[in-house]
């Protein structure tokens, strides 16, 4: 069991994380994303159609420090802290509202530690804390991340890039907008807190299977955004070569 300043005792469940999320912190009863949702992104990222994302996440120059201290906010089902923690001497903390989803990385990987709350609140982690956080393809809540991380630390953020799945888009009829635009947009967000210093394009072609379509679509927007014909007859296809792009943005305190 582990308590907070205001004697509020939490207990630790047996796959080993932390429930801090507590009843006025979320507007519905399981909060997140689905137990149907995560369990995809587990398979999907164990196919290892991303492997190339979390090899550039590994490869960023802040994990090279001795002990260092990263923050996953919106972790999810934990698979891009969970490698880092296996392959990085540090201390590493994954945060999401999703009860199930903590509860499947918690189960897994056992070098981190994880916790149910509420990332666009007040995020339980001690000020001036950490040496880099993680944001991708989450929402960011930036004063609290300006709180949180060290003068020198470093907030890394994920977007989609430039054509990110735009062959599966075009078959489900589906656009989310200009990419091209949503690192410039993230990183205006991230200001005045945040200057950014780095931005790195990370663009690869994939061929997925039946399986990791599936997965691919139930995972993400395309699920609730796509005409149900659509997805059905995609999801009909033996397998679908698509671009995978993502934008990797440093930025550091100002």
């Amino acid at each position: 069991m582990v308590g907070c300043a205001n004697g509020h005792p939490f207990n630790v469940a047996k796959e080993g994380y932390i429930n801090l999320l507590l009843s006025h912190q979320r507007k519905s009863k399981n909060p997140g994303d689905e137990p149907a949702m995560v369990m995809a992104r587990r398979r999907f990222f164990d196919s290892g159609a991303y492997a190339p994302l979390t090899a550039a996440i590994a490869a960023f120059p802040m994990f090279g420090k001795s002990g260092v201290s990263v923050l996953d906010c919106g972790c999810g089902e934990g698979h891009l802290l969970g490698a880092l923690s296996e392959q990085v001497e540090g201390c590493f903390y994954g945060i999401d509202i999703s009860k199930k989803a903590v509860q499947v990385a918690a189960r897994r990987h056992k070098k981190a530690t994880w916790l149910v709350a509420n990332g666009m609140r007040d995020i339980p982690i001690a000020d001036n804390s950490m040496d880099v956080i993680l944001s991708v393809l989450a929402p960011r809540n930036n004063s609290e991340f300006s709180r949180i991380l060290k003068p020198d630390g470093a907030l890394l953020i994920g977007v989609p890039g430039p054509n990110h799945l735009i062959e599966l888009r075009q078959k489900l009829q589906f656009s989310s907008g200009d990419f091209a635009a949503k690192a410039d947009q993230a990183a205006e967000k991230c200001a005045p807190q945040f200057i950014e210093t780095n931005r790195e394009i990370l663009s690869f072609k994939q061929t997925l299977d039946r399986e990791q379509i599936a997965d691919l679509i139930q995972m993400t927007p395309l699920f609730y955004r796509s005409g149900e014909e659509a997805k059905a007859a995609v999801m009909q296809l033996d397998e679908l070569s698509v671009t995978v792009s993502f934008t990797l943005i440093t930025l550091k305190p100002a």
